[in-house]
C-alpha cells in the first residue's frame, strides 16, 4: 500500500504597526500560546500507527501533516485531507472527525493533541521505564463497538503477563486469532506495538491499546512502544501441489475440502491440496455474513434432471428482476445439480443448518449463543476440519501473480508470506479471492457509481483474483457492488434495531437529508443501497410513529443512530433535516395511505403505515458495501474464460469471483454464501475429477 502524506498550509497574516513593532513583539511573546516550531506525535489508528505533525507559530497552527501508511487507502487515508483541514480550522485537536473512518479520526485527534501539548510546553515527560509492580486492567472498544478487557501483570522493568479476560467482539472466527496471538507477542517482544493480525485489525488494536493503557497506569508506556524488528524477506524454495486454492473464505475452504476428499468427508482423494489465505485466519467475508444460503429441495428425494430444471427455472424467475446480463445457465444448472451433495457434505462436516424463510437455510450457531454473525459459525466448523486434514493451509500468505507456461497453461502462483516470496507449482489453480470492496481503484474502474459506499467487509478483500485473471486476458463481467442499508463502517448493516429494520420489511417511510421521500420502500434493500448512494450526503432515515408495529424495537434500542421525539419538528432537528419539508412529506405520505395508492413511488399500500401520532422515531440508512458484483466469465464447471470464449487452462474461479454477472447483477438474499458453497464445491470437484481422470 502506498504511503499517503497530506499537507495543508495556512498563510500567516502579518500586520506591522509603525513605531511600536518592538513593544508589540514583546507583548506577543509573553502571551504566546506556542513555542514556534514543528512537533510530531503518534497514535494507533485502524491499521497501524498514525503520525501527526503540526507547525506552530506563536499563536496559531500554521500547517498540519498526517501520515498513516497502514490505514485503509479508501477509508482512513481518504479522510486525511478532511481531517487536516479540520485541525487547521479548529486550531486544536477538538475536531469532528470523518464518519466511516472513526478509528483513524480518533488516532488523528490523539496524536494531534500530543503534538499540540508539546508546542504548548504542557506535554508530560517521557517515562523512564520503571513500573510499579502489579496487575492492571483496561477496557477498549473493538470490532462493532464490542469491548475488549485486558489484564496486564508487570514487575519493575518488564511485562510478565497479558491476558484477554473478556471480549464482546464478534465474530468468533475473527477474534480468536488476535486473542491467542497478540498477548503472547507483546510479552515476547516486551512491546505493545506488535503487528496486528491481518484481517483482525480492530480487535488487535483494542488489545494493544488496552495494554498501553495498563502500562500507563503502571508508570509509563514509552519504554514498551518500540516496534519489533523484522528480518529481511528472502526468496524461498518452491512448493509442489496438485490443487492450489487461493483465498480461504467460504468458497475457498469448501473447494479445498472437496478436492481433498473421496466420495465422503472421511475418505481421501489422494491429491495434495494447498490453501493459501492472506489473512491470519480463515473465513473471509463468510465470517461477517448472515450465513444464509439458498436451498432447493426435492420432497420426493429423487433429485433427478426434472428437479434440476425446475429448480433452475425457479432460480431464474427469482433473480430475473435483479439480472441485467444473460444468466450463466450451465453454471447455475451444475450448482443446483451438485446442491444435494454439497449440503450432505456440509452436514458431514458438522455445519448445523436450519430452515429459514422457505427455500433458504442458514448455518446455525449451534452451541454458541450469539447469533449476530451466523456465517462465522459456518467458518468456525470448517476451519478445524481443515486444521486436522491433510490440506496444506498457509495463512498470512498472499498470491502475487499467476504462473503460466509457454503454452498459456496456469501452473500455480508466486506468493509472499512474512518471511519471503516463493512459488507454488500446481496442476490446477482455483481463484476464490475476487471481492474488492477495499480496492478503490478497481471500484472506480469497474463500478464507478459505487465509490462512496461505506465499506464493511473482510479487510483483505482487494480483488487479487480479478486482477490476476485480468492479466491473463480473462473476460470481466458485471458493473456493480454488493451492498445493503446500515449504519457505519463499524456496525455495518447490523445495528441494534432488529432484523425487521435490517432487511427493510417493516412499514417505515424513507426520506433523504432534504426530508423528502426518494425511493419505493418495498424494493429489495440491496437495490435501495444503490439509490441511497445518489442522495445528498448518501444518508437516509426511516421514519415511523409510536403506533407502528415495530416501534417497540426502536424504543428499546441503544443505538446512537436511533432518534425519538414527541413532535415532527423536534425529530427533524434531531436528524438534521428541514422540519417543514419533513412535515410536508409525512402529510403527503399519509394522504396516499388513506387513499389506498402510492402515486409517487408505487410502494405496496400494505407496506405503508400512517405516521400521525407521537412519539416519532427515526433510524439511519447508510449505504454499506459488502463486496463486489464484478466477476470473471466462467463456463458451467467454473473454468475461467477469456474474451474469445476459450478457457484459460487449469484455472478455475469460485465465490465472489463468479457471482456478479454470471448469476445476478444486483445482490439478492442468500446468494453470497450460497454461491460460495456451491461454486466452491463445484470447482473443487471438477479440478479433482480432471486430475484423477488424467491419472487413469
Amino acid at each position: 500500500m502506498k504511503k499517503k502524506t497530506l499537507t495543508i498550509a495556512v498563510a500567516a497574516l502579518m500586520l506591522a504597526v509603525s513605531g511600536c513593532s518592538e513593544s508589540k513583539t514583546e507583548t506577543e511573546s509573553s502571551d504566546a500560546r506556542f513555542t514556534p516550531g514543528t512537533y510530531t506525535a503518534e497514535a494507533d489508528g485502524f491499521g497501524g500507527t498514525v503520525s501527526v505533525s503540526i507547525t506552530a507559530g506563536e499563536n496559531s497552527i500554521e500547517k498540519a501533516e498526517i501520515i498513516g501508511k497502514d490505514e485503509t487507502e479508501s477509508v482512513g487515508q481518504a479522510a486525511f485531507e478532511t481531517l487536516t483541514q479540520q485541525l487547521i480550522d479548529a486550531q486544536s485537536a477538538e475536531i469532528d472527525g470523518v464518519s466511516g473512518a472513526t478509528f483513524t479520526s480518533n488516532a488523528v485527534k490523539e496524536a494531534a493533541q500530543k503534538a499540540i501539548s508539546q508546542a504548548e510546553g504542557t506535554a508530560e515527560e517521557t517515562a523512564s521505564g520503571t513500573l510499579t509492580p502489579g496487575t492492571y486492567t483496561a477496557v477498549k472498544e473493538g470490532f462493532q463497538h464490542g469491548e475488549v478487557t485486558v489484564s496486564v501483570t508487570v514487575d519493575e522493568t518488564s511485562i510478565k503477563d497479558v491476558s484477554v479476560t473478556s471480549i464482546t467482539d464478534h465474530p468468533v472466527t475473527v477474534i480468536r486469532t488476535p486473542v491467542e496471538q497478540i498477548p503472547a507477542a507483546i510479552v515476547e517482544n516486551q512491546s505493545y506495538n506488535v503487528d496486528a493480525v491481518t484481517g483482525a485489525t480492530l480487535t488487535s488494536n483494542a488489545i494493544k491499546n488496552a495494554v498501553k493503557d495498563c502500562l500507563e497506569q503502571a508508570g509509563g508506556s514509552e519504554a514498551f512502544s518500540k516496534a519489533p524488528e523484522h528480518s529481511a524477506k528472502t526468496e524461498k524454495e518452491a512448493v509442489e501441489t496438485d490443487v492450489l486454492v487461493i483465498g480461504g473464505g467460504g468458497s475457498g475452504m469448501i473447494s479445498a475440502i472437496e478436492a481433498s476428499i473421496g466420495d465422503a468427508a472421511d475418505e481421501k482423494s489422494g491429491l495434495k491440496v494447498t490453501l493459501i489465505e492472506k489473512a491470519g485466519f480463515l473465513g473471509g467475508n463468510t465470517n461477517v455474513s448472515g450465513g444464509v444460503r439458498y436451498l432447493y429441495t426435492d420432497e420426493t428425494g429423487k433429485y433427478d434432471e426434472a428437479w434440476v430444471e425446475q429448480s433452475l427455472q425457479s432460480e431464474k424467475e427469482t433473480l430475473s428482476p435483479y439480472m441485467e446480463l444473460d444468466f450463466n445457465e450451465p453454471l447455475m444448472r451444475n450448482e443446483i445439480q451438485l446442491m444435494p451433495h454439497t449440503n450432505e457434505l456440509l452436514d458431514d462436516l458438522g455445519v448445523v443448518s436450519a430452515d429459514a424463510w422457505g427455500y433458504l437455510a442458514f448455518a446455525s450457531n449451534d452451541d454458541h449463543k450469539e447469533p449476530k454473525w451466523d456465517g462465522s459459525y459456518l467458518a468456525y466448523v470448517l476451519a478445524p476440519y481443515l486444521d486436522e486434514s491433510d490440506i496444506d493451509v498457509r495463512l498470512n500468505t498472499k498470491a502475487c501473480e499467476l504462473l503460466v507456461n509457454e503454452d498459456g497453461e496456469v501452473t500455480g502462483a508466486k506468493v509472499e508470506d512474512p518471511e519471503g516470496t516463493y512459488e507454488i507449482h500446481a496442476r490446477k489453480t482455483i481463484l476464490a479471492c475476487g471481492g474488492f470492496p477495499y480496492n478503490h481503484e478497481l471500484i472506480e474502474k469497474y463500478a464507478p457509481e459505487f465509490t462512496d459506499g461505506i465499506v464493511f467487509a473482510a479487510g483483505t478483500n482487494t480483488g487479487d483474483g480479478i486482477q490476476m485473471a485480468e492479466q491473463l486476458g480473462a473476460e470481466i463481467i458485471g458493473d456493480k457492488m454488493f451492498g445493503h442499508l446500515g449504519a457505519d463502517a463499524i456496525e455495518g448493516a447490523r445495528p441494534d434495531y432488529s432484523l425487521t429494520f435490517y432487511y427493510g420489511y417493516n412499514s417505515a417511510m424513507y426520506v433523504n437529508m432534504e426530508g423528502k421521500r426518494f425511493v419505493n420502500e418495498d424494493k429489495n434493500s440491496y437495490v435501495i443501497y444503490h439509490d441511497l448512494l445518489k442522495e445528498p450526503e448518501q444518508t437516509g432515515w426511516g421514519i415511523i410513529d409510536g403506533n407502528n408495529k415495530d416501534a417497540s424495537v426502536l424504543e428499546e434500542s441503544q443505538s446512537q443512530y436511533v432518534h425519538k421525539a414527541d413532535t415532527v419538528a423536534e425529530l427533524a432537528e434531531e436528524i438534521g433535516v428541514p422540519a417543514d419539508a419533513l412535515q410536508e412529506t409525512i402529510d403527503n405520505y399519509n394522504a396516499m395511505v388513506n387513499a389506498g395508492e402510492d402515486t409517487d413511488f408505487h410502494t405496496a399500500i400494505d407496506r405503508m403505515d400512517v405516521i400521525d401520532e407521537g412519539p416519532y422515531y427515526a433510524f439511519i440508512l447508510k449505504p454499506i458495501t459488502f463486496s463486489s458484483l464484478v466477476s470473471v466469465k466462467v463456463d458451467g464447471n467454473g473454468h475461467v474464460l477469456k474474451e474469445d470464449g476459450e478457457a484459460i487452462p487449469n484455472l478455475f474461479a469460485a465465490g465472489d469471483m463468479v457471482l456478479g454477472g454470471n448469476i445476478t447483477s444486483y445482490y439478492f438474499d442468500a446468494r453470497g454464501v450460497g454461491t460460495a458453497m456451491y461454486s466452491g464445491d463445484l470447482t473443487g470437484r471438477t479440478a479433482k475429477q480432471e486430475l484423477l481422470s488424467d491419472a487413469e
